[in-house]
Formats: C-alpha cells, sequence, structure tokens
C-alpha cells in the first residue's frame, strides 16, 4: 500500500491515470473513425457529386447554391437581376438526380419563381433535400470534445492528487516541501496539464481536412466557368428577408387625433392633451 502514503507514487499514479484518460480517448477517437474512413475510400473510389460535396464542405445554403449554378450552366434555370430563379420550359432534365429533383421544385412554382433561401425549407423542394440527405457522405465534419474532455479531466485528477496528498499528509516529491503546499500546488499543476491536451485538435476543426480538400476540388472543377455575374445575381436572394421590428407605442390611450401618440401631433399638441381644456395654472 506504499501507493497510497508515498509521496512520489502518488504522483506517479494519479498523473499515469491521466495518460490512460488520454489513451482512451484517442482509441475512441481511432474506433469511431473506422466507418468514417471506409466511407471515405469508397467516395473517393466511385466518386461524388458535387452538390454533395459543396454538402459536406459547407453547408445546406451553399449546397443549393452550388445545384442553381450548376442548372444555370445546363440552362435548365434563368436567374433575374433580383436574384429570383424560375426553370427554363422544355430544358433538358439533368443526369444528376439531385438536380432533377431540385429542377422538378422550381418548375413547380412556374413564372413566380424562387429565392435561394427557400430552398432550404418550402414544401415545393423536400424531394430535393431528401435526396441530397440521401446522398451526402455520412462522416463526421468535426473533431470533437477530446480537447474539452482531456482538460476537465486534467482538472479532476489534478485536484484528486492534492487532496490525496493531504490527506496522507504527503510532502511535495523532489521539493520536498511540507504537504500544506498541495494546497496552492494543484492550480499549476491543473495549468500544465491543460497546456499539454492542446495537442488534441479544436472541436470545431475538421476532422478529415483532405476528404475536404477532395470535395471543394469536385465543386470547383464543376462550377468551371461560370460567369461570375450569376454569383452576384443568386447571393442577392440568399438569406430570408428579416421583418422590420415592431416597435411599440407608448403606456396609455389609443391614439386619436388629439393625443400625443398620433402620427402627426408636435409638442404643442402634446403640452395641451397634458393639461386639459382649462390650460396649466394659468388665469
Amino acid at each position: 500500500m506504499g501507493w497510497v502514503t508515498d509521496e512520489g507514487l502518488i504522483t506517479v499514479w494519479w498523473l499515469l491515470a491521466l495518460v490512460a484518460v488520454n489513451i482512451g480517448l484517442g482509441l475512441r477517437t481511432w474506433s469511431r473513425g473506422r466507418a468514417d474512413r471506409a466511407t471515405i475510400r469508397r467516395v473517393e473510389r466511385e466518386g461524388i457529386g458535387p452538390v454533395e460535396a459543396a454538402r459536406h464542405v459547407d453547408n445546406e445554403r451553399d449546397a443549393a447554391r452550388t445545384a442553381v449554378y450548376l442548372l444555370y450552366m445546363e440552362g435548365a434555370v434563368d436567374v433575374s437581376d433580383e436574384g429570383v430563379l424560375t426553370a427554363v420550359p422544355d430544358a433538358p432534365e439533368p443526369d444528376d438526380p439531385v438536380l432533377s429533383a431540385l429542377l422538378d421544385g422550381l418548375g413547380r412554382r412556374g413564372a413566380e419563381g424562387t429565392r435561394l433561401y427557400e430552398i432550404l425549407d418550402e414544401p415545393d423542394f423536400e424531394a430535393y433535400r431528401n435526396r441530397l440527405d440521401e446522398r451526402v457522405p455520412q462522416v463526421r465534419r468535426y473533431a470533437g470534445r477530446n480537447r474539452v474532455a482531456s482538460v476537465a479531466a486534467g482538472y479532476a485528477l489534478s485536484f484528486g492528487m492534492s487532496m490525496h496528498a493531504l490527506l496522507v499528509r504527503a510532502p511535495v516529491p523532489v521539493l520536498g516541501w511540507h504537504f500544506d503546499a498541495w494546497l496552492l500546488l494543484w492550480l499549476p499543476v491543473w495549468v500544465l496539464v491543460a497546456l499539454c491536451a492542446a495537442a488534441w485538435p479544436s472541436e470545431y476543426s475538421r476532422r478529415w481536412p483532405r476528404f475536404d480538400r477532395y470535395c471543394q476540388q469536385r465543386v470547383d472543377a464543376a462550377l468551371d466557368g461560370l460567369p461570375a455575374g450569376i454569383r452576384t445575381k443568386v447571393g442577392k436572394e440568399a438569406y430570408r428577408p428579416t421583418p422590420p421590428r415592431r416597435t411599440s407605442r407608448p403606456q396609455g390611450g389609443p391614439a386619436g387625433p388629439g393625443s400625443p401618440h398620433a402620427g402627426g401631433g408636435d409638442w404643442a399638441d402634446e403640452a395641451a392633451s397634458s393639461c386639459g381644456s382649462g390650460g396649466c395654472g394659468g388665469d
């Protein structure tokens, strides 16, 4: 039981526990990534459509934008100066099933046309969205929370090590300090451990950067030759307009012709209304 009371062994065993936690995180990440690696190999072998590639690299909006660009390049969609999309009558059916579903939705809109943001949630484009979701590679796009987990484990283990040493009154190893020093020593130990946790990638860093580059190259190759003006036009209706904020009327009675809240009143009207017909303390 020397490891319970010996100051050197206390430190070694708690630090080994921290190492074990990080090894466990690494094994978990490797295990969860096996399916992703198999999917990536299959996609690189069989290929991926540009719309699906855009969805993997970015988001649904970028995928819809890419699909519109491709339909325009195939002569299946017109884009007005205001960014309204309309299907070209009797345009040939695209070979890509995702583009075909989008063109069907645009055709149902007729002359009314469509804005890019409507593709993301309108019922006419549900078939397009479902088909895209079915074909997007099912791989994790971000690295995950291993760094956070490592920092949290370091916090718990460094604090636990200090409390353990305090309970058994073990001096600080190597330095020979009194056991009371553990009250403050756990914090710099945790800071050092947290710096080591920076070896894990950030939670929002991309999980498979090489596959991301492959998908981006696929998108860039498909859109080669797209006129720059089309990007500008489509971008005009990329986001749903935000409704104007409603200004609340000040508390009081309804706004009438003689009310201070009426639109055409001025400060004189307001003074007359507040003083009443008898004046404000005058003769």
